[in-house]
């Protein structure tokens, strides 16, 4: 299995904050069946956690990679980021091509603030679009608009937006709304990838194996497998989905 999205590199933002957690993360996920993570620190966070695409972020995605051959766990991990979709310097990061990919693809994981009105959230993504990137949607189940409007999310999905929904919210760990939105999004089939979001060991770990059993309850072996393998696969190959 791939998880798209996962804060795993030490040090950089809320995720992993030791080099001891962040190998406990990796070897966990190994455990789970998960052999390939993309690293998604936050990025373009206002004051704090930019991570823009440089050297910064290039060393420190080079010494995690050098840590887990040190301790000799045989995770994949390939680089990305979660962009947070400012309005007032996003065009620019476009632009200036600031912004990490999903492993040098042309999917760009996005996210924006929890309160962000539809209107705004369509403009932005298409600003994402019209910049040649496929925007991934992280986890929008968690965003007012859509727990309002779940259609919305269901627009952007037949629109070729990538609908990326959070383990945790379907598993009724961020709240009821965000777990029924999330259950919605997952019986239309207008999800295509299911990613960790893991942050720690504690309260949002990675792996999926707490959430299979949910999965082979809700949706057949072939939408689970486009979930968890064939889309994020697809993604970080480039291809379409």
């Amino acid at each position: 299995m791939i998880d798209l999205h996962c804060h795993i590199i030490p040090w950089v933002d809320d995720g992993a904050e030791s080099a001891r957690i962040a190998c406990q993360m990796a070897e966990y996920s190994l455990r789970n069946g998960v052999d390939t993570i993309v690293a998604t620190p936050h990025c373009n966070l206002q004051g704090a956690r930019l991570n823009y695409r440089g050297k910064e972020y290039t060393t420190f995605f080079s010494m995690f990679r050098a840590l887990l051959i040190q301790h000799g766990i045989p995770l994949r991990v390939l680089p990305g980021s979660e962009v947070f979709a400012h309005g007032s310097n996003l065009q620019s990061l476009l632009e200036e091509e600031q912004v990490v990919t999903l492993n040098h693809s042309r999917y760009l994981l996005v996210e924006f603030n929890f309160q962000t009105p539809a209107d705004e959230l369509n403009r932005l993504l298409a600003m994402v679009a019209r910049y040649g990137y496929v925007p991934v949607v992280a986890h929008p189940e968690r965003y007012s608009a859509i727990q309002n409007a779940p259609g919305l999310a269901v627009q952007w999905y037949e629109k070729g937006y990538v609908i990326q929904l959070n383990k945790g919210s379907l598993l009724g760990r961020l709240g009821q709304t965000a777990c029924d939105t999330a259950r919605y999004l997952l019986s239309s089939e207008s999800a295509h990838v299911v990613a960790s979001d893991a942050h720690d060991m504690r309260g949002r770990p990675p792996g999926f194996h707490s959430l299979l059993p949910l999965l082979q309850e809700d949706c057949s072996p072939d939408y689970i497998h486009d979930l968890l393998v064939k889309n994020p696969y697809r993604i970080i190959t480039d291809q379409d989905l």
